[in-house]
């Protein structure tokens, strides 16, 4: 797909009455969270993209929030966001979210509405598709006064939901009576449906409208970073849920990757990633120019390969076709998790899959830097398939039998 050109862009913003504070936990390690701080005003910068008008009918405007985590905005970049709009196709789209992401919807909405950088904090608040955040549902709720609003989680609805054409029912599927029930509506009997989308992998993801590559002027600027046989790694430092290795343990990954000719560019935002410890590598997390995810991609695309840990960057190797290797938990592969489906969704090249406890390689970062090394070298020799590493096989094996049962025939 052709590159989609920023038409202009300015400042708009609203003002908030003050909210109490919230005192969340992490969802991972339930310690206690920081209290959430509230903002009375909120701004946005509004990327113009397409040449159509704002309606002065606000029914005719979706507002479409996407204060989602990285891992499930992707899922909905390229699959819930293009079924809102084939239901509704003449309607003008605002798409509102966070910093830096501009680039994912210049070929869905007319118009993007990025949060102000300052209030990215706001991330830590993202479990999935929804969000746990006070100032967040006040900011969706005030959005309303420019159109019909669609709430970040409305996008995970989509994921996880059938729709009945008979009776226009709009229901949970996939987890009911531990199987998608694939054929009949639960309220009408009606066989006329929609299938939702982590219900059923093999029909949408075919029909996935894919980010668009970058821009060669794009391709050619940041090639400046990059050196032969490059290797993007992404070092996750988010509070929010944990899972976070060492300082020490990158330091390691970075004299891995060079001791077999690989040479490591430092990739993410820099609110959630860890600053390189090696000072001879390039950080380009901490680069301005980070902050144009069309500049990160670019470089993702020039990379021989990408390396992360317990984390959903993931999508930006998988959307572009280009190889990684990701160390995962088993849960949030075949257990209670839902990742195993968004990396089928949002994956179309190969990937290698190390399955790890997270507490086993922050323990033992000697034994995890050595299973990094087996699945390169798998890797190298065209072996791309799941690799078991610091876990009980035998647990693994049962979880994935149960998985199996659960999905039925998915």
């Amino acid at each position: 797909m052709s590159h989609v050109p920023r038409r202009c862009h300015h400042d708009q913003g609203f003002f908030m009455r003050p909210i109490l504070k919230s005192h969340p936990r992490n969802p991972g390690d339930k310690t206690s969270l920081s209290k959430e701080e509230c903002f009375e005003e909120v701004g946005f910068r509004i990327h113009k993209f397409s040449a159509r008008p704002r309606p002065s009918d606000k029914q005719r405007i979706n507002v479409i929030c996407c204060f989602s985590e990285f891992g499930c905005e992707t899922v909905g970049v390229i699959y819930c966001i293009p079924r809102i709009i084939r239901d509704h196709p003449s309607d003008y789209r605002i798409v509102v979210g966070w910093a830096g992401r501009e680039y994912l919807y210049r070929h869905l909405a007319d118009e993007f509405w990025e949060m102000n950088e300052n209030h990215m904090w706001l991330r830590e608040y993202a479990r999935a598709f929804h969000h746990e955040s006070k100032n967040l549902a006040r900011v969706e709720k005030a959005l309303a006064s420019y159109g019909r609003v669609v709430p970040s989680s409305y996008l995970g609805n989509i994921a996880i939901s059938a729709k009945c054409f008979d009776c226009l029912f709009f229901y949970n599927t996939v987890y009911a009576n531990g199987r998608y029930e694939k054929n009949t509506c639960i309220r009408c009997g009606s066989k006329n449906l929609l299938s939702p989308i982590f219900g059923d992998v093999a029909y949408w993801k075919p029909r996935a409208l894919r980010l668009p590559r970058p821009s060669e002027d794009k391709l050619e600027s940041v090639k400046k970073h990059l050196k032969p046989r490059s290797v993007g790694v992404f070092a996750r430092a988010r509070k929010c849920y944990g899972r976070n290795l060492q300082p020490e343990f990158y330091e390691g990954l970075v004299s891995l990757l060079r001791g077999r000719g690989y040479e490591p560019i430092w990739l993410g935002e820099r609110e959630s990633t860890l600053a390189c410890p090696v000072p001879d590598v390039v950080d380009f997390s901490r680069m301005d120019e980070a902050r144009d995810l069309e500049s990160t991609l670019a470089i993702i695309s020039q990379c021989d390969f990408t390396v992360q840990f317990w984390t959903a960057s993931t999508r930006l190797a998988g959307l572009m076709g280009v190889p990684y290797l990701l160390f995962e938990s088993p849960d949030q592969i075949w257990g209670n998790g839902q990742e195993g489906i968004r990396r089928n969704l949002c994956d179309f090249g190969k990937r290698k899959l190390s399955i790890n406890h997270y507490l086993n390689v922050y323990r033992d970062n000697a034994s995890g830097l050595k299973i990094v090394e087996e699945c390169i070298g798998e890797m190298e020799s065209g072996n791309y398939e799941d690799h078991m590493g610091l876990v009980d096989s035998s647990v693994v094996e049962s979880m994935k039998q149960d998985n199996a049962r659960r999905v039925g025939d998915i």
